[in-house]
């Protein structure tokens, strides 16, 4: 009785002083018991835990890799909220480098304060006093870290911070789709130059090339239809005088003023002259699209000879089984258990014969006639 009395709390302020031991198991206790599902029993063993639900794709932070002007470079994970907070963007804006959305097409979006560019595989931020870069652990991505670092730190570089950035990211995209149709041009040539052999038409050859086409086909396209996008995106920024004014973010943050919306000539230029790179590539896919698809007709129409000349000797040959059978008739007139008269003439054998071998002649050059000039047959 004396230990419970000991231990009951009285209702005085005093009462409140408990040992830090207590006061934690008490509060482990408490929350155990909150955290229990409802109609769980104090006393019932262990509940389980409801399951967590996963975070909205909002809040979850994004692996980017920070470059600043010194070369400094540092690992980082950011919140978009985060970034459009202090940037001052839309969080629309950040989608486009956000690696989750793996179907957002090529854009480059100018801001007041910062550059949001998605171009192929790169995802970037650009600021007046840093850079973002996004999705670091992508192969392509780790390749172009080192040599946009290299830009950022040049300060013999004509150009602000922010257009050598820029431009290191448009030299790498145009550098990437052209190692891509390197890659893809000699393996398409050689597929045609093997369906292109008349001599091994029809052969194992053709097979194997006709085999390795399809994919090289379907890369082909793939690429084609990324190059024209990127096109795209690039034409947008030359469309819009004030993106380009808003792509000067240095001069910006030095003066605090806005720029004209007609002053932006190295900006057109820079981006005019790799959108030419870009067009040169898409002409360059577009050209061996064009050699596949002429390579496919031509092997169509030699296909469709070959099944012209089986047809023709299918027909050659089911004339000659009519003709045949029409002369067999006399076989078949002469061979009944009926008297003709002509039984014992010795001349009857070779008048029947030449009878029979004339018919058949006369069906299956009637039959010729009559299929040229119904112009089914040539």
């Amino acid at each position: 009785m004396s230990s419970s009395s000991t231990e009951r709390p009285s209702s005085g302020r005093g009462a409140t002083s408990r040992s830090p031991a207590a006061a934690s198991a008490s509060g482990s206790s408490t929350a155990a018991t909150s955290s229990a599902p409802r109609g769980a029993s104090a006393g019932g063993g262990v509940a389980a835990l409801p399951p967590r639900r996963p975070e909205p794709p909002a809040t979850i932070p994004l692996a980017a890799l920070e470059i600043l002007p010194n070369g400094a470079v540092s690992a980082r994970h950011v919140q978009k909220a985060d970034v459009a907070a202090e940037l001052s963007l839309n969080l629309r804006d950040l989608r486009v480098v956000d690696p989750t959305f793996r179907n957002e097409s090529p854009v480059v979006l100018a801001r007041p304060t910062a550059m949001v560019i998605h171009l192929l595989h790169v995802r970037i931020l650009v600021t007046a006093s840093r850079v973002l870069l996004f999705d670091p652990h992508h192969p392509a991505v780790a390749a172009l870290t080192p040599r946009l670092r290299a830009r950022l730190i040049d300060a013999a570089h004509p150009l602000p911070f922010e257009m050598r950035a820029l431009e290191a990211v448009l030299v790498d995209v145009c550098c990437g789709i052209r190692a891509e149709v390197g890659r893809l041009k000699p393996k398409v040539q050689a597929a045609l130059d093997v369906m292109s052999k008349d001599g091994e038409f029809g052969g194992r050859g053709v097979t194997e090339g006709l085999d390795q086409l399809l994919p090289l086909e379907m890369g082909l396209n793939e690429l084609t239809g990324s190059v024209g996008m990127v096109r795209t995106a690039l034409n947008e920024v030359l469309m819009s005088d004030e993106d380009m004014s808003d792509m000067y973010l240095s001069w910006k943050s030095a003066t605090g003023e806005e720029r004209g919306v007609d002053e932006h000539d190295e900006i057109e230029m820079m981006v005019e002259g790799y959108l030419k790179q870009v067009d040169a590539v898409a002409y360059e896919l577009g050209r061996l699209l064009r050699a596949v698809k002429t390579t496919e007709n031509v092997t169509q129409i030699r296909l469709d000879a070959s099944r012209n000349r089986i047809l023709r000797l299918e027909v050659f040959l089911n004339l000659g089984a009519v003709s045949v059978a029409s002369a067999a008739c006399f076989a078949g007139l002469f061979g009944m258990n009926l008297l003709s008269g002509w039984e014992e003439d010795p001349h009857a054998f070779w008048m029947v014969s030449v009878m029979s071998v004339g018919v058949a002649a006369i069906v299956f050059r009637s039959v010729i006639v009559w299929l040229r000039w119904k112009r089914i047959f040539s």
